[in-house]
């Protein structure tokens, strides 16, 4: 069941008020039961569901396992298991014809790399007794398949998410508008802003041999901010809809395009991976190889950090095309760190620094051109262009006249409306997200600037938003 379809929207209003109707130790049971109804709509769903069943078996056995025994061998052999099950999923379902070139056709589960990660992340969690091993098989399975954010994330820690199933808050009419709000916003995000980009990104990188240089920039550019779009709007959906539920979720964004450094940006953009890869992997290698001295202390700091980015590029697809983003971006982070002193020292000699709105500027828009010269290998793969087609063409076809560049904007899906959508849409955004989350700022604000902005974003969803056509891009990850 896809978020941005009017099925989701009648079952979620559905669950949401009879949520609130059962006894409140009831409503874990009401919760799983909803969690695996959603999970279950799609017919492919319906014949893997076997996967999500066993995952959650085996990673509940192991968690009490792990905390029953005293024996440090029984700890990590079952440490080993967990993660090994969940690995071995990933692997299988996404991964085998990748590293062994044989096809076997398979279709893997929505949500795998999701709740993969949330369950090996409890296991270990537990064996580093970090929180304790959950006893009550429903309150575990709902922490596992949880239906706002088992396909989509965030990524959830057991420590954070499982104590607010034993004990559901009771309904709280604020909780619940600033909830739903929230994901009216994220809807607006995705089927309003990143759609209408995505039909002009789409239209040129599918085919991008022989496209004019200028769209060829402007869809890589205009994608880094279409995946924000769609993937923060879809993390609003499902934290507004937890929220509305009873329950907070992980905050996966935190406006990444206002960052001043690279290092900045990872540590604001999709959070609960980002921390998840630092906690389970840098962190333990860090341990691993610490002591080592002077510079070569220092290389190895820097490829854990390096390392971290193409196992992100293979958990987002098995495809040379994430590995090629994820390496890019783990050298552009290396770089960064490693000149960071010598940039400092510089930048208090540059002039244009000496005015802090010019430098600010300057730095976002480095920034923003990094992360989208890392971006097209990404685009390139999600829509089945080149990436050597994209960066090559980019210096092409810049003799085409004023009038010709706006008629193909407008033949690719940019007429003037669309521009000015994107345009007034991107300053909304900007202006409501850089004042802190916008279900507690919705809140704040009086009835005569509340209800016209719920009017407002309502009518700008059903005059410019399409139900169910275009999936949420991470969905598929």
């Amino acid at each position: 069941m896809d978020f941005n379809t009017l099925i989701f929207v009648g079952f979620f209003a559905a669950a949401t008020a009879l949520n609130y109707l059962f006894p409140r130790v009831a409503r874990p049971w009401f919760l799983l039961l909803a969690s695996y109804v959603f999970y279950l709509y799609k017919p492919e769903n319906a014949r893997l569901v076997f996967v999500l069943i066993t995952l959650t078996l085996v990673t509940y056995l192991c968690g009490l396992v792990i905390e029953a025994s005293h024996k440090p061998a029984v700890r990590r052999a079952f440490l080993l298991l967990g993660i090994l099950a969940g690995c071995g999923f990933l692997f299988f379902f996404k991964y085998f014809e990748f590293f062994t070139g044989k096809a076997l056709d398979l279709m893997a589960p929505l949500g795998l790399s999701y709740f993969t990660f949330q369950s090996m992340g409890y296991v270990i969690d537990v064996y580093q007794k970090v929180c304790p091993a959950q006893k009550n098989p429903v309150k575990y399975a709902l922490f596992v398949s949880f239906f706002p954010c088992i396909f989509t994330g965030p990524i959830e820690r057991a420590g954070h998410l499982m104590p607010q199933f034993d004990a559901p808050a009771r309904f709280d009419y604020d909780r619940v508008a600033g909830g739903v709000f929230r994901m009216l916003w994220g809807y607006c995000k995705k089927m309003v802003l990143a759609d209408t980009i995505g039909g002009f990104v789409k239209s040129v990188y599918s085919l991008p041999e022989g496209m004019p240089g200028p769209y060829l920039l402007l869809a890589s550019l205009l994608f880094s901010y279409q995946i924000y779009l769609d993937f923060s709007g879809c993390c609003d959906i499902a934290i507004g809809g937890a929220q509305a539920l009873g329950f907070t979720l992980t905050e996966n964004f935190n406006r990444p395009f206002g960052a001043h450094s690279y290092t900045e940006l990872w540590n604001r953009w999709h959070m609960s991976l980002t921390g998840w890869f630092r906690d389970y992997i840098f962190t333990p290698l860090s341990f691993a190889n610490r002591g080592l001295p002077g510079f070569w202390g220092k290389l190895q700091g820097w490829f854990n950090v390096f390392i971290i980015f193409p196992i992100s590029g293979l958990w987002h697809g098995a495809s040379w095309g994430y590995v090629i983003w994820g390496v890019f971006n783990g050298l552009f982070m290396v770089i960064g760190k490693a000149t960071a002193r010598s940039r400092r020292k510089l930048n208090k000699k540059n002039p244009l620094y000496k005015n802090a709105l010019l430098r600010t500027a300057i730095q976002r828009t480095i920034v923003y051109l990094l992360f989208t010269f890392c971006i097209v290998f990404f685009a390139a793969d999600l829509y089945g262009g080149s990436a050597g087609a994209v960066l090559g063409g980019i210096f092409g076809g810049w003799g085409m006249g004023v009038s010709a560049f706006w008629n193909g904007l407008a033949g690719k899906g940019l007429d003037i409306a669309a521009i000015a959508v994107l345009v007034i849409g991107g300053v909304l955004v900007a202006a409501v997200e850089s004042r802190g989350l916008v279900s507690d700022w919705i809140r704040r604000q009086r009835f005569f600037v509340r209800w016209p902005l719920y009017w407002l974003l309502a009518l700008a969803l059903l005059t410019f938003g399409v139900f169910g056509q275009s999936a949420f891009i991470y969905q598929q990850y």
